[in-house]
């Protein structure tokens, strides 16, 4: 009796010491996301996916998500708030070779960038005596748009100022003045495609209208504030209002590109231009660098202007943002109606905010 005691008490050491060392061999944790981008309050879903897979049990798993502040659950409508940077706890038992998926609805509500961190995970041994905590670090992201800007000041001031726009080009485009063809890029509208000759090359190649040549728009976004001491209810506002005043370009079919001095952080890249173009992918890419951007702005308001006013050329509209009025924005608006021969439309989300 003595001796099986003895064995039995060996035994269950080497099981309790393998336990420790290998629960959690073989199990993988994975955090997905159906969308990347993303309205605000639009429902996405949130997986976190969990596979065991060896042939033995985890007969105690606990996952701390490590997500981001703001995340709501569509359901209950209930915020899931980071508690010390845990997060969202899960218990789960998982048997040999089994696949766990833990699915979500959820949404955000502002816009920006958030990130989901991976997990921090603690395993039960085989006597559930002691645990075992491992970090799983993960790095997924999801970028949400700006609103649209609300009331209709802007959408009055826009239908005023691209009327005139849109009626010149209806008077003035024929399908039939066709200058040439170019190469497809992908930010044309689908319909300007000519299948003829691109069957004829071998490759996509879009019309050339001289009409088109002249009905174009720059937007412009101006994110320096140098006299705001909380320039981010400022800022949220251009971005709201670039976001309208490009929507509406995309609704008259008025070619358009984009220019900024902001900063865009995040896997899309630090760019500044958005070349013109049409199309929800043209659309998407500007919106997602709205979501994506920050407070700051990588280039002054004097830079800023100088580097636009080099590149105009006559016949352009031009739109720009910004948060204030400055001496530079005047001296900078009246040069560049002079240089176009149009005249430009200033958005300043201080006298939006005052009117």
């Amino acid at each position: 009796m003595i001796l099986f005691i003895i064995v039995l008490g060996i035994i269950l050491f080497v099981a309790e010491n393998y336990s420790m060392s290998h629960t959690l061999d073989q199990v993988e944790f994975t955090t997905s996301l159906d969308k990347v981008l993303v309205e605000p309050e639009e429902e996405f879903l949130w997986t976190m996916t969990v596979k065991n897979g060896k042939r033995f049990l985890v007969p105690y798993l606990k996952i701390r998500e490590q997500v981001p502040e703001g995340l709501t659950f569509s359901d209950t409508g209930e915020s899931v708030e980071e508690s010390g940077g845990m997060g969202l706890s899960s218990v789960l038992y998982l048997a040999g070779r089994q696949k766990t998926e833990l699915v979500r609805r959820v949404s955000l509500k502002e816009r920006g960038r958030y990130f989901f961190r991976g997990s921090l995970v603690e395993a039960g041994d085989f006597l559930g005596i002691r645990i075992l905590l491992e970090s799983y670090p993960e790095l997924t992201e999801l970028v949400v748009k700006p609103r649209p800007y609300p009331g209709n000041e802007l959408s009055l001031l826009l239908g005023g100022y691209l009327g005139e726009f849109s009626v010149e080009k209806s008077l003035f485009e024929d399908p039939i003045l066709t200058m040439g063809f170019r190469e497809y890029t992908g930010r044309e509208p689908f319909s300007s495609i000519s299948w003829t000759q691109s069957a004829r090359l071998g490759t996509l190649l879009v019309k050339q209208q001289e009409c088109m040549s002249d009905m174009t728009c720059t937007v412009l976004l101006n994110t320096e504030c140098r006299a705001l001491k909380t320039p981010g209810p400022s800022l949220e506002k251009c971005f709201s209002m670039v976001r309208s005043v490009c929507e509406e370009l995309e609704r008259k079919r008025i070619p358009y590109d984009f220019c900024t001095n902001g900063i865009i952080a995040g896997a899309m890249g630090n760019w500044r231009t958005v070349e013109e173009g049409l199309g929800a992918g043209h659309l998407s890419t500007i919106l997602e660098g709205l979501g994506r951007m920050t407070y700051d702005c990588r280039e002054e308001t004097v830079t800023f202007y100088s580097r636009i006013l080099k590149g105009s050329r006559a016949g352009r509209s031009f739109l720009l943002v910004a948060p204030e009025q400055t001496e530079e924005t005047e001296r900078f608006l009246l040069a560049l109606e002079e240089r176009s021969g149009r005249k430009a439309l200033f958005l300043c989300a201080k006298e939006m905010e005052e009117a």
